[in-house]
């Protein structure tokens, strides 16, 4: 198997045709400069020693060059044999809030991207476990299956925004039910955890009721708060605005913190305030760390990394590229191919 542990850096591919361009762009006023100042074959007879092919090639070297290094940033892997790695039993679906009001700033960038930053390095720290993603906001949708060792989960965070789900809202229970639902109920071995990431901006009974029911069933439910308790207005995407009402107020969201720790007590699990990124981390960890027992089995790709020798690819190229002379060398000039 083969893979790119990183392959956000792809996008830097596009300063290929860019560099590609404006060396176009510079061999055109080059030309039409000559041309100002006499018949363009007499003046190339007066720089015998000048060589265009030669300055493409230079450039054909960095441009292959840069190309191997984006790679290399990206990661290559392969993948060549299967391991059986011992964990502790235990299964954690992420329930995400994806509403609106998680655009508001009261943290840094934004409530979103710091939820999606706990669950990234969760993600990191626990490898193996059996992990899940589901989005709410109106709706509830599953964005990654209840799976070990998965490694694209911030390609799929990068790409949740409040626009993935058109139904706005913040439907608790229905992501409770459907976190529950996703866990395999004939397994009795392992110790199952939701930890859900939101704003709580809800105020429905119905979603203290689902956590009662699923922690009936075995299931632990934590919350972690995100935002601050002094209300704040949501930026709109669209406008670069604050989003108002139909009446023209401005739409101010806060941190419900009493229906969180509500639902935490409901699930016999632990409510967590958004406050340092490290500490928070470090709390939830210790949590999931309380988990399970070992005893569980699990097959895991291993992965070689061959960043290296894209790298020293590229080094190679740029070492060429430094001794090629521009100029032809006259003493050789019969045997260059670059004439």
């Amino acid at each position: 198997m083969f893979q790119f542990k990183n392959p956000e850096y792809f996008w830097l591919l596009i300063l290929i045709p860019i560099f590609i361009l404006l060396f176009g762009l510079s061999n055109y006023i080059r030309k039409r400069n000559i041309s100002r100042l006499g018949d363009e074959n007499l003046i190339r007879k007066l720089i015998p020693d000048y060589s265009k092919y030669r300055i493409l090639f230079k450039n054909i070297l960095l441009w292959t060059a840069l190309i191997f290094l984006v790679l290399a940033a990206a990661r290559p892997q392969s993948g060549n044999k299967v391991k059986v790695q011992t964990t502790k039993n235990r299964e954690i679906i992420f329930a995400l809030d994806v509403s609106n009001s998680m655009l508001a700033q009261d943290v840094k960038p934004d409530r979103l991207h710091r939820a999606k930053q706990i669950i990234s390095e969760l993600y990191r720290r626990n490898p193996y476990d059996r992990m899940g993603l589901i989005i709410f906001a109106g709706d509830a949708f599953v964005q990654i299956p209840l799976t070990s060792n998965f490694s694209n989960s911030d390609v799929i965070l990068s790409s949740i925004t409040p626009d993935i789900i058109p139904v706005q809202g913040t439907n608790l229970s229905q992501a409770i039910e459907l976190a529950a639902n996703m866990f395999d109920k004939s397994d009795t071995k392992s110790q199952k955890l939701i930890l859900i990431l939101t704003d709580g901006e809800n105020h429905e009974q119905k979603a203290i009721d689902a956590a009662k029911n699923a922690h009936k069933a075995g299931i632990i439910i934590s919350t972690v708060g995100i935002g601050k308790k002094s209300a704040v207005p949501i930026p709109d995407t669209q406008t670069g605005e604050y989003k108002k009402d139909k009446s023209g107020k401005v739409i101010l969201t806060k941190l419900n913190e009493v229906l969180l720790t509500q639902i935490a007590n409901a699930g016999s699990g632990n409510y967590y305030d958004t406050g340092n990124f490290f500490s928070d981390i470090n709390k939830i960890q210790h949590q999931i760390d309380t988990l399970g027992e070992k005893g569980g089995k699990t097959e895991v790709q291993a992965y070689a990394d061959l960043f290296p020798y894209f790298i020293i690819v590229a080094f190679i190229l740029l070492i060429i590229e430094f001794l090629f002379l521009e100029r032809r060398n006259q003493k050789i000039a019969n045997l260059s191919i670059f004439k």
